[in-house]
């Protein structure tokens, strides 16, 4: 079985990722597709800790985790992908790194950030990456927990614009 999960969350490992998701999709492997934290000891010891002994952790940079999809290289298990952002995911996708679907989960408020959903927020650069992946054919949806009912975040997200633009 190939990638089970592809999911942007500025979390990467935390509860939800690791009680819900690899539980409930039976994963066996998880891994961390970030620039930082494939080059940073202190990061990758704290995710470590944070991932269950029964579960193969990969810390990535987004170049070596787009070669190993590219070459079907994670099919041999039960395999989630963790990206920080949408412009990680697209960087992804741009080195070979193709998905057919991305869960969107947690990205946190910052300055300029308007709520799609609960614990999602997007600002304008957001948005132009999430554009430019549905443009690369990847559908992508929100849920926090894999019993949550899937939401089309184009759609929200063209929403929540035209709201802004109107007010």
């Amino acid at each position: 079985m190939p990638i089970l999960l592809t999911r942007i969350d500025d979390r990467l490992i935390h509860g939800q990722v690791v009680v819900g998701w690899t539980q409930a999709l039976k994963a066996n492997h998880i891994v961390v597709i970030d620039d930082d934290i494939a080059v940073n000891e202190l990061q990758k010891f704290l995710f470590r800790m944070a991932t269950p002994t029964d579960i193969k952790l990969s810390i990535l940079t987004i170049r070596e985790a787009a070669g190993i999809i590219k070459k079907r290289g994670f099919d041999d298990g039960l395999t989630i992908l963790l990206l920080r952002s949408p412009e990680n995911a697209y960087k992804m996708i741009k080195f070979g790194g193709k998905v057919s679907e991305i869960n969107i989960g947690g990205m946190h408020f910052g300055e300029g950030k308007i709520q799609i959903f609960d614990a999602v927020y997007v600002d304008e650069k957001d948005v132009e990456y999430i554009n430019l992946i549905k443009n690369e054919g990847v559908v992508l949806e929100a849920r926090m927990v894999p019993t949550d009912q899937k939401k089309d975040v184009i759609k929200v997200i063209e929403e929540k614009i035209k709201k802004k633009e109107t007010k």
